[in-house]
């Protein structure tokens, strides 16, 4: 006796609506993100846009070109470190980023070892909670 299935033609492209082109890696789509810098970080607010940089002294705008910008927890990160994005990344809006950059924030204060005071840091489950 023989192992049977339906038959299933994985080339034929009906598995993917008409007129969708899929997600351009290439190119970054500004708006906020929740997402993890690394596997086993707290999830972090990330936002993305294009535009003028900012002095990293005084957080003026520059006069030079426009460029792809992130920061995480508000604070400035490589673009190459949250897009593409990755696994666990969803859109989420700017109320919930503020939340996210505030929550950091706090911690970075009262908690400054913990792994939500820094987005790359593992999270330990042994270790209490932070109380907010």
């Amino acid at each position: 006796m023989g192992v049977t299935r339906a038959l299933h033609r994985y080339g034929d492209g009906g598995a993917v609506p008409q007129g969708y082109a899929g997600l351009d890696a290439s190119i970054p789509e500004a708006g906020f993100y929740r997402m993890r810098l690394r596997s086993g970080a707290v999830p972090c607010g990330v936002r993305i846009w294009h535009g003028p940089p900012h002095d990293p002294d005084t957080g003026e705008e520059m006069d030079r070109s426009w460029r792809w910008q992130a920061e995480a927890n508000g604070d400035p990160v490589d673009i190459d470190d949250v897009w593409p994005p990755r696994r666990g990344f969803s859109s989420i809006d700017q109320a919930e980023y503020r939340l996210l950059c505030r929550r950091a924030e706090w911690a970075r204060e009262h908690a400054p070892d913990s792994a939500v005071a820094d987005p790359r840091r593992r999270s330990d489950p042994l270790t209490a909670p932070i109380a907010f």
